[in-house]
């Protein structure tokens, strides 16, 4: 830190009248933790009111949790020290809305990712901060990344981001350069749930609202492809979310159910065993005749023990329902 960014600090501090606050910092293998971590040590060094605990989030890439819902993937240095000081402080004292962008706000009903790429450098990248961190605070259907391009360039690269600020809403729609409020609201207003990422419908998940993906997709009467990803996520507990949804579908639509087998029958062979033997068990509460036909014709092949219960598990589940 040079000593104009410590003098910022101090003089915040000062102003916090000793009020609390918590970060959680995310723990990862990237090269750039370390000095994520020097950051924090330094920060509650010079503002002893801040308090830097561990994230039990698995992350790419190293971050600062503001909110269970905001993530600064960035050094808060230069330009996007004061902003980062600002979103701090609104733990204690949050931000006033306009009360048209407050009513548009509300009108988010289900979750939407923000990810905002920027660089320290970028004159014009704080202001763009400054006005989605607001939304973020008042809104927990808002989950916003802050991600600095220049020091994570191949998450740039992944994004195909060639200037900043550049947000993206749920890897689809995007702004470079100024992007105005109430546009980025009236898209995850006005979004087509078929179109969401894995990633949005795993915040959904999170927040307990399986419910809402599987009256969406009997709605539209098709599959989501997002959330069909989360059926052969790596993580168990985002399987496990899924699953409910698999659960609820299977009882509400079973025809709908039933489309997914196919996708999932396909998708075996390349999955590891946890993953193989969630899809038994979705398949199990979806399948039909076809599917059961299948599973019987890989049972012979099936060596582990863990799935050869959840074949038969899933047999015997099809024999009760069809």
């Amino acid at each position: 830190m040079t000593p104009s960014e410590i003098r910022k600090i101090t003089d915040w501090a000062a102003s916090q009248a000793q009020q609390p606050h918590t970060l959680y910092l995310s723990d990862s293998s990237h090269p750039e933790q370390p000095a994520f971590d020097a950051f924090a040590s330094e920060l509650t060094r010079i503002a002893p009111c801040v308090r830097i605990l561990p994230s039990d989030r698995p992350c790419r890439i190293p971050g600062f949790f503001i909110a269970d819902n905001i993530c600064f993937s960035a050094l808060p240095l230069e330009k996007e020290l004061a902003p980062f000081l600002e979103a701090l402080s609104y733990q204690a004292h949050p931000p006033t809305l306009p009360d048209n962008v407050q009513a548009q706000l509300a009108q988010v009903s289900h979750s939407c990712h923000l990810t905002l790429f920027i660089a320290v450098p970028c004159p014009h990248c704080p202001d763009m901060v400054r006005s989605l961190i607001p939304l973020a605070i008042h809104s927990t259907n808002v989950f916003l990344e802050i991600i600095d391009g220049s020091l994570f360039p191949e998450t740039a690269r992944e994004h195909q981001v060639m200037s900043v600020p550049c947000l993206i809403l749920d890897q689809d729609f995007r702004w470079t350069g100024h992007a105005d409020l109430k546009e980025i609201l009236t898209q995850a207003i006005e979004r087509d749930p078929s179109r969401l990422s894995a990633a949005t419908f795993r915040q959904i998940l999170e927040q307990g609202d399986a419910d809402w993906i599987c009256r969406q997709m009997i709605q539209a009467d098709t599959l989501f492809k997002g959330f069909m990803d989360l059926l052969l996520h790596p993580e168990w507990s985002v399987r496990l979310g899924a699953m409910v949804v698999v659960e609820s579908l299977a009882e509400e639509a079973p025809p709908l159910a039933a489309r997914l087998c196919p996708v999932l029958v396909q998708a075996f062979e390349d999955q590891t065993v946890s993953v193989q033997g969630d899809i038994l068990y979705a398949l199990g509460e979806a399948g039909d005749q076809t599917t059961r036909a299948w599973i019987e014709h890989i049972m012979p092949d099936l060596t582990h023990p863990d799935l050869m219960d959840a074949a038969k598990d899933a047999l015997a589940a099809i024999q009760d329902r069809v």
